[in-house]
C-alpha cells in the first residue's frame, strides 16, 4: 500500500505536460453500468473507467517503509486532533491512524478492503460530491469508518432509501439543520456523499447514492465518448469541469439542480444578497457567453499500460476554447523547442520555452484592446474594463523590442556531480550541459549584449560556428575546472560544456526556427533525486523514505504545451521501469 501511494503521487505529479495533436483517432469503446446513474448535469467528472492494476503497478516501484519522523509526524497530528476535543477532528483522527496502519502493515486490503484492481468515479449531483469506488470488500470500508466514528462518539445508524441500505454518519446537527457522510454498497461498489437538509432533498440523496436513476445521466449524452474520440484517448481515464454549467448556475440563467441547492444554501445561510452583483440582467448575459467561449477543462489518458516490467502514463490536459480568433491570436506567439529539450531520453533534466517575442507587443496590444473595447452590461466586468483601460500595454512592446527575433530558450542538464566536502559551498566536479538561445539573427543579438555588458566587449564570437572559450568572462572559480564554450550554430547562441552537449550542440545547427510549441520539459527522476538525496545527506539532514525510493527508480518523463484549435492543450509522457 505504501508503494501504491507513492506511486499514486508521482503519476499525479507527472500528469501535467502536453502533447501537441491535430489529428486524434480513438477506438476506445466507454461503456459501464455505472454512467447511468450520473446526471448529465454535473459539474465536474473525475473517474477510472477501466480496472487499474495498482497492485501489479506497485510491484514497480521500490520497497518502503514509514521513518520513525513520519511516524511521530502522524501520531502529532492524531494527537492535536483528538486533543480539540471536536467530535469530527477526533473522526478524523481515528480515520488518518487507520491510513497510518494500513501503509506500516501493508494491510490496505483488510482495513480498507482494496483488491488487486481499482475503478472509481467521481462527480456530482447539484452542490454534493460523491465518489463511487469498486472494491473487493467494499463492507471493510463502511467497518472501518463506523469503527473509527465510534471511538470519536460520531453517532451513526442504518438507513434505507429506494430499497438501498446506506450508513448516516451525523459530522454535525445545529439549530435542525445536519451535515451527514453517507455510505452505501452495491456490489462491489462503495458510494460515498456529504449530505445537509440545507441543500438537499430525498430525491438528490437517492441520486447521490445511486439509489435512482436521473432523468437524463451522463451516459445517455454520450459526452465521454466525444472527448475521446476528440483527443484520441483510450478511455481509461475521462475527466472535465463544465464552466458552463457552473457560470449557468452562479448567475442563474435558468432552472438547474445545481443553481437551486446554491439558492437553498445561501437563503438558510440568511446570504440572500450573496450572488446579486452577478444576477443582474446584464451579467445573465455576458458571464454565460463568456463562459460558452471557454467551456471547461478536459483530461484524460491517451495511453495507459501496467506490466510486469513498466508502466506507462500518457495524459493530456485542454484548457477548451471555442474562440477560434482567440487562439489564433495566441497561436502566433508559438515559439521554437529543440530536440534536446524533448528528445533527452539521458539527461537528468531539460527545459525549453518557446516564444516569438516580436509578437509579444501586438498580441498584449490586441488582447487589451479587445477586452478594454467590449460592449459589457455586467456591472464587475465593467468596472475590470475601467482598469484595464488605465493601463499601457505599449510598455511590454517597448521591453520586448531589443529582443525581438528571439523564438526560444533552453537548457539541458545531462550530467552533474557535485563535491559536497564542504555542503555549503558545493564544488562541481562534473558536468555536461548547455543553454542555447534561439533567433532569426544570433550575431545581432550577440553585438547588442557586447554594447550592454562591457565584459563581453573583448569576446569575439565567430559567424562560423566556431566555438571560444567563455571560462575567464564566467569566472567559474571552481576547483575543478570546467571548459565552458560560446558558439553560433545556425540560429541558435549556445554556452555549453561537456562531450556529450557537444554533440547535442553540434546537432542544433541544421534545426531550423520552426514554430512548435510554447513549453516543453523532460526529467529523468532518478539522477535528479540522488543528486537531491546527496545534498540533504552533506548537510546531516534526514532524508524522507520517499525520496531515497525515487532515488531508486526508473522514471522518466517529457511534458509539452502549446496551442491548438482546440485551446490550450498540456500533455505528458511519463515511464516508469522495474529496477
Amino acid at each position: 500500500m505504501k508503494k501504491v501511494l507513492i506511486g499514486a503521487a508521482v503519476v499525479a505529479a507527472l500528469g501535467g505536460g502536453i502533447y501537441y495533436q491535430q489529428n486524434n483517432q480513438s477506438n476506445a469503446k466507454i461503456d459501464l453500468a455505472e454512467l447511468d446513474y450520473v446526471p448529465s448535469d454535473t459539474v465536474f467528472f473525475a473517474s477510472q473507467l477501466t480496472p487499474f492494476p495498482y497492485e501489479q503497478y506497485a510491484k514497480l516501484l521500490p520497497a518502503t517503509e514509514l521513518s520513525e519522523e513520519q511516524r511521530g509526524q502522524f501520531s502529532e497530528i492524531t494527537e492535536a486532533l483528538k486533543q480539540d476535543g471536536d467530535k469530527i477532528a477526533v473522526f478524523i483522527a481515528e480515520l488518518l491512524s487507520k491510513y497510518e496502519q494500513a501503509i506500516a502493515t501493508q494491510s490496505a486490503d483488510k482495513i480498507w478492503g482494496f483488491g488487486s484492481e481499482l475503478r472509481y468515479l467521481s462527480y456530482a449531483v447539484g452542490i454534493m460530491p460523491v465518489a463511487r469506488i469498486e472494491l473487493a470488500e467494499p463492507n471493510t470500508f463502511v467497518n472501518t469508518v463506523k469503527e473509527a466514528a465510534d471511538k470519536a462518539g460520531i453517532s451513526h445508524e442504518e438507513k434505507t432509501l429506494n430499497n438501498t441500505a446506506y450508513t448516516r454518519f451525523i459530522l454535525e446537527a445545529e439549530q435542525g439543520q445536519s451535515l451527514e457522510l453517507v455510505l452505501s454498497v452495491q456490489g462491489q461498489w462503495l458510494t460515498l456523499t456529504l449530505n445537509s437538509d440545507m441543500v438537499s432533498s430525498e430525491d438528490d440523496l437517492a441520486l447521490a447514492l445511486a439509489a435512482k436513476k436521473p432523468t437524463r445521466s451522463l451516459a445517455s449524452t454520450g459526452r465521454l465518448q466525444e472527448y475521446a474520440d476528440k483527443y484520441g484517448w483510450d478511455g481509461s481515464s475521462v475527466n472535465f469541469i463544465d464552466n458552463k454549467a457552473l457560470v449557468s448556475a452562479l448567475v442563474a440563467e435558468k432552472p438547474s439542480r445545481l443553481g437551486t441547492m446554491i439558492d437553498t444554501f445561501i437563503a438558510k445561510a440568511g446570504k440572500t444578497n450573496a450572488l446579486d452583483a452577478v444576477r443582474t440582467p446584464g451579467c445573465k448575459k455576458d458571464l454565460p457567453a463568456i463562459a460558452t467561449k471557454f467551456p471547461g477543462l478536459v483530461w484524460g489518458t491517451s495511453d495507459l499500460e501496467v506490466t510486469s516490467s513498466h508502466a506507462n502514463f500518457d495524459v493530456d490536459v485542454i484548457f477548451e476554447s471555442s474562440d477560434s480568433d482567440l487562439l489564433g491570436a495566441l497561436a502566433t506567439l508559438r515559439g521554437f523547442i529543440p530536440k534536446h529539450v524533448t528528445d533527452a531520453d539521458d539527461a537528468i533534466l531539460s527545459l525549453g520555452y518557446g516564444i516569438d517575442v516580436a509578437k509579444v507587443g501586438s498580441l498584449t496590444n490586441t488582447l487589451w484592446s479587445s477586452f478594454t473595447q467590449a460592449e459589457f452590461e455586467c456591472e464587475p466586468l465593467l468596472m475590470a474594463q475601467e482598469q484595464a483601460q488605465g493601463a499601457n500595454p505599449m510598455a511590454i512592446a517597448m521591453a520586448t523590442g531589443m529582443f525581438a527575433g528571439v523564438k526560444g530558450v533552453s537548457f539541458t542538464i545531462n550530467d552533474l556531480d557535485l563535491d559536497l566536502t564542504n555542503p555549503h559551498v558545493p564544488d562541481i566536479k562534473q558536468f555536461s550541459g548547455l543553454f542555447t538561445l534561439s533567433a532569426d539573427d544570433p550575431m545581432t543579438l550577440i553585438n547588442t549584449a557586447k554594447s550592454l555588458v562591457p565584459h563581453m566587449a573583448g569576446v569575439n564570437v565567430p559567424s562560423d560556428g566556431s566555438p571560444v572559450s567563455v571560462n575567464e568572462l564566467l569566472e567559474m572559480g571552481m576547483e575543478h575546472d570546467l571548459d565552458v564554450k560560446l558558439a553560433v550554430k545556425g540560429n541558435h547562441i549556445t554556452l555549453y560544456t561537456g562531450e556529450q552537449a557537444e554533440q547535442q550542440v553540434g546537432a542544433l545547427e541544421n534545426e531550423t526556427l520552426a514554430a512548435n510549441g510554447l513549453l516543453g520539459m523532460t526529467v529523468n527522476l532518478a539522477p535528479l533525486m540522488k543528486i537531491v538525496v546527496a545534498a540533504n545527506e552533506a548537510n546531516g539532514q534526514e532524508t524522507p523514505p520517499e525520496l531515497k525510493a525515487l532515488a531508486k527508480q526508473d522514471i522518466s518523463t517529457s511534458m509539452t504545451t502549446d496551442i491548438n484549435g482546440h485551446g490550450l492543450q498540456l500533455s505528458s509522457s511519463s515511464h516508469i521501469r522495474k529496477n
